[in-house]
């Protein structure tokens, strides 16, 4: 597997893949991080929110409620070469 895939089929095991964000006819990501579901995650800037992609280490957390998370990912060994991008959405947060 060596394209983006939609969200809604990423493993939610705790395996860590590349996680991506697209708008709506975009053909590129915008940003990209290495991520994983963290079931029981929390962060304080979403009181009552539990569960929301976490990077690895647990210094960024990506929230998925309301449209702002992320909307495609593929394996982490599949990811595009390059840098991962600074956060640039809503209910991203470092």
């Amino acid at each position: 597997m060596s394209e983006w895939q939609p969200i809604e089929t990423a493993p939610k095991d705790g395996t860590v893949i590349r996680v991506g964000w697209r708008s709506p006819g975009d053909t590129e990501m915008q940003e990209w991080f290495a991520m994983q579901w963290g079931h029981i995650q929390q962060n304080g800037l979403f009181p009552g929110k539990v569960g929301m992609w976490v990077a690895p280490g647990g210094g960024l957390t990506w929230n998925d409620d309301g449209g702002d998370g992320p909307t495609h990912w593929m394996p982490l060994d599949d990811a595009p070469e390059g840098p991962i991008r600074a956060p640039a959405k809503p209910g991203v947060t470092v």
